[in-house]
């Protein structure tokens, strides 16, 4: 679009030009600076509106809207979908500007009506996911309240702990798995946990929690085609992260701060989970102990000094997720940039164990994780 506004300002007497979409949301523009993008949206969407309306009302479609005043012309070409606005000295060439401005137009419909339609087509599934979403919280949370009135531990965790947690995670359009719900619960009380999934209709893997009971159990739900994982005391991946004695710390989630580390554990790191970090971290503030709604630092610092392994992976991962923060703008990524380079100069500032110390000398040299099955 740039460039077709770049071969109209080469036309004489042409001050500048911009694109605007129905709703007055501007597209491209090529303006001087003295014009800022508030105004134009306004002037789009009323000229937009202005054409609609005449269209309506003479039942046909409005061409070209010419405004002439002492200091200068306005001329706009109705796209569809949305406007061709150009600014221009009083007396300018018109049928010159249109050889030129006429072409472009053509163009531009197309495009304006190809980003309407992809806009459309991403809103749908936008709100698809977010009724997705509300369906599986749901569930969820009925898990949860059931276990909690029969004193049974259970929490949200991964990925479902995200949708729980972070009112970004549908802005941000991660692709959370959405047919695996991630619980966490004590190993005490598998058979517990058991009798709630199966009150729901969930059905047990049985080979599977047979071989791994101690640790996970599987379910699935043949009508609603979900299934349920349950994390028991620990999760065993790339590193072991226990939570055992933290369930007790939140209602319906696993603490904010095991979350975090929950994905930042993972070594070989996808973007949907560097992006899954980014929401965890701008959507709660760094706190402390006791802080439900906020990231206990305390708890990761800690982790981080006395364990090497895990101090490699958190930093490693932090770094990656603070290179893709900088290629966002807004003053959002400026929040995450903040509080993850707070958080990594915090880990690397605590003092180390000796442990930590003598695992570091051995560096890289040998493997720090385990692959997960």
């Amino acid at each position: 679009m740039e460039d077709l506004l770049k071969d109209i300002n080469a036309v004489v007497g042409v001050t500048g030009s911009f694109v605007c979409n129905s709703e007055g949301q501007v597209l491209a523009f090529a303006l001087p600076d003295l014009f800022d993008e508030t105004t134009l949206s306004t002037v789009g969407r009323t000229v937009a509106q202005t054409m609609a309306g005449l269209a309506a009302v003479r039942r046909r479609k409005v061409g070209d809207m010419d405004l002439a005043c002492s200091q200068g012309r306005f001329i706009a070409k109705n796209l569809g979908e949305g406007c061709l606005c150009i600014l221009c000295v009083r007396n300018i060439n018109v049928p010159l500007l249109n050889l030129t401005a006429n072409v472009a137009a053509k163009r531009l419909t197309t495009m304006v009506a190809e980003r309407t339609e992809m806009v459309v087509r991403q809103a749908a599934m936008l709100e698809a996911q977010t009724a997705r979403a509300l369906v599986l919280n749901g569930e969820v949370r009925s898990f949860i309240s059931t276990a909690r009135k029969q004193g049974v531990v259970l929490r949200a965790t991964g990925d479902t702990a995200i949708r729980l947690r972070c009112p970004s995670a549908d802005r941000m359009a991660l692709s959370l798995g959405d047919k695996i719900l991630d619980l966490a619960g004590q190993a005490r009380q598998s058979a517990q946990i058991n009798d709630v999934l199966e009150s729901f209709g969930y059905l047990p893997e049985r080979r599977f929690n047979f071989l791994h009971g101690k640790q996970r159990l599987r379910y699935v739900h043949p009508e609603k085609q979900l299934g349920v994982e349950v994390f028991l005391d620990v999760l065993n991946s790339y590193h072991q992260l226990d939570f055992a004695n933290r369930l007790d710390l939140d209602e319906d989630t696993i603490p904010l701060a095991d979350l975090l580390l929950w994905k930042l554990q993972f070594v070989e790191l996808e973007e949907d989970d560097l992006r899954a970090i980014y929401v965890i971290v701008c959507d709660h503030e760094l706190g402390g102990p006791g802080e439900s709604n906020k990231i206990d630092t305390t708890y990761i610092v800690d982790l981080c000094a006395n364990d090497w392994g895990w101090y490699k992976t958190v930093t490693t991962n932090l770094e990656k997720s603070i290179a893709l923060a900088e290629s966002y703008s807004g003053g959002e990524a400026t929040v995450f940039l903040e509080r993850a380079r707070r958080l990594k100069q915090m880990i690397e500032e605590a003092p180390k164990s000796g442990r930590w110390q003598l695992r570091a000398r051995v560096g890289e040299s040998v493997r720090w994780y385990e692959t997960p099955e």
